[in-house]
């Protein structure tokens, strides 16, 4: 990131927020270096980003605001500010991905309650076990929606969740219902059965 901009960054959550400037500029590095990071992801990659791209492009999504903002909060020893801010951030996401659901047709897979309970019963959860993980499966491709490949750039959130197939939400659903059993070794190999399929 350009000094220049880092300096704009800095001084805005000076007078924003009022922490001291070697916070902000620790909270800055802080979370350039979480996103730098994650910029090296393999799913980064076959989304069609060099690693430059996606800071880039994530340096423009509320979520680098909000992690920035939470970071900046804590460095200046402000910790219930940093966690009332972070939680605001994401009440607002969960609102954002609960309006997208709510849009998807009923003749997509995530807008076809039956259908999605059809998937979670193949894999031995109950209906309201599937309902349980839906909420969270659905926040989680809201998250990466900023991030999405070229061909899908053009598409609204609630497009990109009306093509979830059933092999996608198979493996969504597995993934959450391993993790949700704390079964660590079952979820990393479901994690990369996902990643493998962005390809």
């Amino acid at each position: 990131m350009h000094t220049f901009y880092a300096d704009i960054l800095c001084a805005s959550l000076v007078a924003r927020l009022g922490v001291s400037p070697d916070a902000a500029e620790s909270a800055l590095l802080a979370t350039l270096e979480h996103f730098r990071a994650q910029a090296h992801n393999p799913a980064v990659a076959r989304a069609g980003f060099t690693p430059d791209e996606y800071l880039l492009t994530a340096a423009r999504t509320p979520r680098f605001k909000a992690t920035l903002t939470a970071s900046a909060l804590m460095a200046d020893g402000r910790e219930v500010d940093s966690r009332l801010s972070w939680e605001a951030y994401v009440q607002r996401e969960i609102a954002a991905a609960e309006c997208a659901h709510q849009a998807v047709p009923p003749t997509a897979l995530l807008g076809d309650l039956d259908a999605v309970h059809h998937v979670g019963q193949r894999l031995g959860l109950s209906d309201e076990q599937t309902d349980q993980f839906i909420p969270g499966i659905v926040l989680t491709l809201a998250q990466g929606y900023p991030y999405r490949a070229p061909e899908q750039r053009h598409l609204s959130l609630a497009d990109i969740l009306a093509q979830v197939t059933t092999e996608d939400l198979t493996e969504f659903l597995r993934h959450a219902a391993v993790s949700a059993a704390s079964r660590a070794r079952e979820a990393a190999a479901a994690a990369r059965r996902m990643q493998r399929g962005a390809r």
